[in-house]
């Protein structure tokens, strides 16, 4: 199993790519899938933010961060199969694909080559512990409706990151 962060972060846009394929081609439960997008993007996020960029200068990751968990929260408003759906789903798609881009070319080549091998396993374990927490806890908050005021936009509003 894959404990090296750099692996499990690029696993995950791959999951998400396969996710908004799926809305794109509309397949299966459109609210389902949103959902579930909603649920990694956002605990990926925060497991990269909490975890990863302390360790590198990642100031763009946040606010790319924030500008995608508002286009998410518009999409888990739209309706599916309605335009504005199909415009929100499409600036996502372009913001996460940009992020992505931006992530695998730069950042993550920049975090290889000035770690160790362990540290990117380090890394690696917290990320994905930190991600785990962050999908429970969003699970949770599905099953009860509710939302923690902390774990919404304004997370990391003044704080600077690194």
């Amino acid at each position: 199993m894959a404990t090296d962060v750099i692996d499990l972060i690029t696993k995950d846009h791959r999951t998400v790519e396969g996710l908004f394929q799926r809305l794109k081609n509309k397949e299966g439960d459109q609210q389902a899938v949103v959902a579930e997008l909603h649920a990694l993007l956002i605990a990926h996020s925060r497991a990269e933010e909490d975890r990863v960029y302390p360790d590198i200068d990642a100031h763009h990751s946040f606010e790319e961060h924030k500008e995608i968990e508002i286009l998410l929260d518009a999409l888990m408003r739209a309706e599916p199969g309605t335009k504005q759906f199909d415009r929100t789903l499409g600036k996502l798609t372009k913001s996460v694909d940009r992020h992505v881009q931006e992530e695998e070319s730069k950042v993550l080549p920049k975090l290889a080559k000035s770690v160790s091998k362990k540290r990117l396993e380090d890394l690696g374990r917290a990320f994905k512990k930190r991600r785990a927490e962050e999908l429970e806890a969003l699970s949770a908050q599905a099953r009860t409706g509710s939302r923690s005021p902390a774990g919404r936009l304004g997370r990391h509003a003044g704080r600077s990151p690194g």
